[in-house]
């Protein structure tokens, strides 16, 4: 597969641009676990390093690892680290994660170009069988095509049908009542959500297994979101948290944010298509406690709503005449 960072410059998405945003202010809410500057912060670069560089200057983390499979290219990724406290991890994921310390808390967002594949999964699996209390886990990939899978001469191809999806990912990762429909528009983003959570989920049971009452770990989910740039994504996130300290998950507040999500209504993400002088006038109204109601001719209603919905993570759009 060609790298995507050769095809799309990943710091100037909108909608990219938007979730990196609310994720970063959903991650200053870890500071009742600790200092977030503490936090080290795994993740995947590409040449734009825009994560980092966010998370780094947002946040204050200085301890960061970079994964990059693309090996081949690897000066290019160290000509453009941004920061000496990113360490540069070139292989695949599933051999790179495991060499990581988890006690520490950690900031692990996997964002794929791919969409669902047994490696995303495992990665998955992964983290959730290591990651510390307090620590974040957001999974992001690529839900326009079908599940990947792996052939006899080492290819990846996309599932057929129903049967070779069950065949390749098992029974137990087949969902109830799963069809054809559920691999089409953006059915497809709720199912790769469900199997990420599910993973996890299963991964802790079985991490929990050897532990202590009180001790036991549970993954609380707080961010599902969706969107589409150019193909569709899917994100999926949450903390993961001790019996012993939920109280300290409560006091967050992560139900607090705007964009908060415990199940898998999704938030979309979708960028209005107005001009800046609109969006000018938009924000003169704002913030409003009741969106629904606003009002901002000539804007279209619905795309003035869903700026003021998203207004303070879109990035910042200028018009020069020329």
């Amino acid at each position: 597969m060609t790298a995507s960072y050769r095809l799309i410059d990943y710091s100037i998405r909108p909608a990219k641009h938007a979730e990196r945003k609310m994720l970063c202010e959903a991650f200053r809410r870890l500071a009742k676990f600790g200092a977030v500057e503490h936090y080290q912060y795994v993740g995947f670069g590409a040449i734009w390093f825009a994560d980092f560089t966010l998370f780094h200057r947002a946040l204050g983390i200085n301890r960061m690892f970079c994964i990059e499979r693309e090996i081949e290219h690897r000066h290019r990724f160290e000509f453009n680290r941004p920061f000496g406290g990113i360490e540069l991890m070139f292989g695949h994921s599933a051999q790179e994660l495991p060499k990581i310390n988890w006690t520490n808390r950690t900031i692990c967002w996997l964002d794929y170009d791919d969409p669902m594949s047994l490696s995303i999964l495992g990665d998955a699996r992964t983290v959730a069988a290591v990651a510390s209390s307090g620590s974040a886990f957001v999974v992001s990939l690529q839900a326009q095509n079908k599940p990947l899978y792996e052939d006899d001469e080492g290819t990846f191809r996309e599932v057929e049908n129903i049967e070779k999806f069950r065949e390749v990912y098992g029974a137990a990762r087949s969902p109830e009542g799963l069809t054809e429909r559920n691999f089409t528009g953006w059915r497809t983003s709720r199912l790769y959500r469900d199997m990420i959570v599910a993973e996890i989920e299963e991964a802790l049971r079985v991490r929990n297994l050897g532990l202590q009452p009180g001790n036991r770990i549970r993954f609380r989910q707080i961010i599902s979101m969706e969107y589409a740039d150019g193909a569709r994504m899917a994100t999926i996130g949450g903390i993961f948290v001790e019996e012993g300290q939920e109280a300290t998950f409560r006091f967050c507040d992560f139900e607090g944010l705007p964009f908060h999500r415990s199940d898998n209504d999704a938030l979309r993400i979708e960028i209005p298509k107005l001009t800046p002088k609109e969006m000018r006038e938009i924000e003169k109204l704002l913030p409003t406690p009741d969106v629904d109601t606003l009002v901002c001719d000539p804007s279209p209603p619905s795309d003035a709503k869903a700026f003021a919905r998203l207004y303070r993570y879109l990035p910042s759009f200028a018009s020069f005449d020329i």
